[in-house]
């Protein structure tokens, strides 16, 4: 090989298009080489599950037929990375490593650090690309608007650009295989992850589902197709905001203002942008303050006696507290990976200030149970609702009011 080899570090962006790394590769005129380490570490770690493991499985998996369809292919690997980037270096001289930035949980930033670091120490060139407006490190929150016409709004999607990838580093890629993994049941009810699925989801939602998305995600009823069901594309990557950004800006400029139904579409997908506008406001919160996955954001809050008896946590975890709705979305995450916002919000509502569970208790088991589970998100929704951020008022949701409200034939917790 002539060329100098940049390994692509696939994470959390199982996706060929809007690819910063990949653009670069080939601005760079570069031999790319995809590389994706199943983590033992991040594997096991208690906010993990093996819904988690088969929805990365699933989109790498996506994303290496993608790639051979292009006549590329993707290393696949087990172990911690740093061992087996060492091990792919020893092999394949590699001279850049390009990723994109992710706003994990400590796990991850601590291993992003050690990367860094096993980069200098050997000459590697080491680029982060954002994938998001979330600003490493920190901003000044005046400037989160500024960061997302920069990076979203004002910037369109890229598309997939040509990979250089030589027979030798192809042929090699190739004979990786998938680490044996838990076997995973074919009658689950998880929604698919892949950049395929990311898009087909997409499109049916701008095209049939956005219609009733304003009033529609409320009930656990109606959320599930009226929802955009995007959330766990965006959390593994086989997707970004900026590509959903721009879908939705386009559709709203395609409405025929004649079409007395627009003004509804308008609404709900006007709607829909602004939570995805505040999706990355709360991730920013995370790169920003990263302790907020270990106590509580208010000084106040941190030392809350909660009672924590172990049989309400157990009851609560296995959807058996007697409140019929908190049951029914305790057992409808353990099934499918999804509920609505206020159905979320309710069951850590309901731990939290009628059962007296800490939040930090609590957490592992509702990240293991959310399919589209995004620390970003999960950690600062959590201690919303838990009461424990200390500039908004605290939210206690009653069950019985939210069955009335929008279960009230009972439909959903039969």
């Amino acid at each position: 090989m002539t060329q100098a080899t940049a390994v692509i570090w696939v994470k959390r962006d199982a996706r060929l298009a809007d690819n910063s790394c990949l653009a670069e590769a080939d601005r760079l005129q570069l031999n790319a080489l995809p590389f994706f380490c199943f983590e033992p570490s991040v594997l096991t770690a208690n906010d993990s599950s093996d819904m988690h493991v088969q929805a990365q499985w699933q989109a790498i998996n996506g994303l290496r037929q993608s790639l051979r369809q292009i006549g590329s292919d993707i290393v696949i690997a087990y172990g911690e990375v740093v061992e087996k980037l060492t091990k792919l270096y020893e092999r394949i001289p590699f001279t850049y490593l390009f990723a994109h930035e992710e706003i994990g949980n400590d796990i991850t930033f601590r291993r992003d650090r050690a990367v860094a670091k096993w980069c200098h120490d050997r000459g590697i060139t080491y680029r982060e690309f954002p994938q998001s407006s979330v600003k490493r490190g920190g901003v000044n929150r005046d400037k989160l608007q500024q960061l997302w016409r920069s990076r979203i709004a004002d910037i369109q999607p890229m598309q997939i650009p040509r990979i250089f990838q030589p027979e030798e580093l192809r042929a090699m890629a190739a004979k990786t295989a998938f680490p044996k993994l838990p076997q995973f049941t074919t009658k689950h009810l998880w929604q698919p992850v892949s950049e395929t699925d990311a898009k087909a989801t997409l499109t049916d939602f701008l095209t049939v589902r956005s219609r009733w998305y304003r009033g529609g995600i409320s009930s656990p009823n109606t959320a599930f197709t009226a929802g955009s069901r995007l959330s766990v594309h965006l959390a593994w990557g086989t997707i970004t905001a900026r590509q959903i950004w721009h879908a939705v800006r386009s559709r709203l400029a395609d409405l025929d203002p004649n079409d007395p139904l627009s003004s509804r579409w308008k609404q709900s997908l006007n709607a829909f942008l602004s939570r995805l506008h505040w999706r990355d406001h709360f991730t920013q919160r995370l790169e920003s303050e990263p302790e907020l996955e270990f106590r509580s954001l208010h000084p106040s809050y941190r030392d809350v006696p909660y009672g924590n008896d172990e049989r309400l946590h157990k009851a609560w975890r296995d959807g058996c507290t007697g409140y019929p709705l908190v049951d029914a979305v305790m057992r409808c995450l353990a099934a499918t990976g999804f509920v609505n916002f206020r159905m979320r919000a309710m069951v850590v509502s309901f731990a939290c200030h009628v059962l007296h569970l800490d939040w930090r208790l609590i957490h592992p088991h509702l990240a293991r149970v959310f399919r589209d589970y995004d620390p970003g998100i999960h950690l600062n929704q959590l201690q919303m609702q838990a009461g424990v951020v200390g500039w908004n008022a605290i939210r206690v949701y009653n069950p019985a009011k939210q069955l009335a409200d929008w279960d009230a034939d009972c439909k959903f917790v039969k």
